[in-house]
């Protein structure tokens, strides 16, 4: 008996051990890689920011590996951006690599838990954006995926289903940038995370939104919870006829003998009835009902052709001057128009370090 008491005294010493020995574990992995990506942004040459690269996604890979890795607190400044849902279901880690022509490219994890199993498992992304032709109608994987540096994830429910939307930004090039609202999702009871998802109303075949623009504009993109005003136009409803009273010339015909009164009093008598429908009637005209209700929405600038018969071209698009916004309404995303954000001292999206110098713009946005 003294044995048993001593074994189970030994392993509950050393349970704060084990999690201490964890904790050094990862702060010298979160030390190494921090190390690691300040060469990947800040070396002189292609060559050696992605050999230093591929050091901090072998690294990562390690660290992601280890148990209990998905509650560590990654700490590694504003130049990897570390996001994960209120559920606890799964974390995304994403961070840009550019070249010396001013390309971008994209690269990170998601770690997602396996219901199966009870753990997470690892997926590597690969960015395939310039070979992806339908963007925005096509669902795709890790291994095919539509490259961006994430600065939100958004987690709704609906009949006690939860869904992701994640907000992102890639640079392009020299010449464009992009902002994207990019739903995923996860098959029923595994972790392998489809980028795209039917999550937009009465828009059939869209999966993801792409704002693409030129390099030199600013669009801004955000998520917030805000009051949404809703107008409905009620036509009162009238009691009585709905036609004025009918003027008709008096008959001074007799009717005919036995035959009931002439049509003379018959005409006045319907007078008499219509002058009293009308002064009973309610004559009011159409009424607004008016309801606020806070909702879930992602407020974004409209992009447009700068030129006329340039569509397509995105280097010539800039924003329209007009707010659009999805509101999410029983578990989709509902385009409303002519939105107005209402929270000017917001900044509208994680702050992000710019890697290495360019032309313009930064890709820190802040709502001024």
């Amino acid at each position: 008996m003294r044995k048993v008491i001593s074994y189970i005294a030994f392993l509950l010493a050393m349970v704060p051990c084990v999690s201490a020995q964890n904790k050094e574990l990862m702060s010298d992995y979160q030390s190494q890689l921090q190390s690691i990506f300040e060469e990947v942004y800040n070396a002189p040459t292609d060559n050696q920011r992605y050999h230093a690269n591929e050091a901090a996604l072998q690294l990562f890979s390690e660290a992601l590996a280890e148990d209990n890795s998905f509650r560590w607190q990654w700490d590694l400044g504003n130049r990897v951006s570390v996001l994960t849902s209120s559920d606890k279901k799964f974390r995304i880690i994403t961070w840009p690599v550019v070249n010396d022509d001013g390309e971008y490219e994209c690269f990170g994890f998601v770690q997602a838990l396996n219901e199966k199993t009870d753990k997470y498992d690892v997926y590597v992304l690969n960015d395939k954006s310039q070979y992806i032709v339908n963007r925005q109608e096509d669902l795709l994987s890790p291994d095919n995926w539509f490259g961006a540096v994430y600065q939100e994830l958004i987690t709704t429910s609906h009949e006690g289903k939860n869904y992701y939307t994640l907000l992102g930004w890639n640079g392009v090039d020299n010449l464009t940038q992009r902002k994207i609202i990019e739903p995923v999702c996860f098959k029923s009871g595994g972790s392998m995370p489809q980028f795209g998802q039917n999550l937009f109303r009465k828009e059939r075949n869209l999966r993801r939104v792409v704002l693409e623009y030129t390099n030199n504009a600013m669009v801004n993109l955000w998520y917030e919870e805000q009051t949404v005003r809703t107008v409905e136009h009620i036509r009162a409803k009238r009691k009585g006829p709905s036609r004025g009273p009918a003027y008709s010339r008096p008959s001074t015909r007799r009717g005919k003998k036995g035959k009931g009164r002439s049509r003379r009093s018959r005409v006045v008598e319907t007078a008499a009835r219509t002058s009293s429908a009308v002064r009973e009637r309610v004559s009011s005209g159409p009424t607004e009902k008016v309801t606020d209700k806070k909702m879930k929405m992602i407020i974004f600038d409209e992009v447009t052709p700068q030129i006329v018969g340039m569509e397509g071209l995105y280097q010539y698009y800039v924003p329209s001057g007009t707010e659009l916004a999805y509101v999410f309404v029983d578990g989709k995303w509902e385009m409303r128009q002519g939105a107005q954000g209402r929270v000017p001292d917001k900044k509208l999206n994680k702050d992000f370090d710019k890697p290495i110098e360019k032309s313009a713009p930064s890709y820190q946005v802040i709502r001024e």
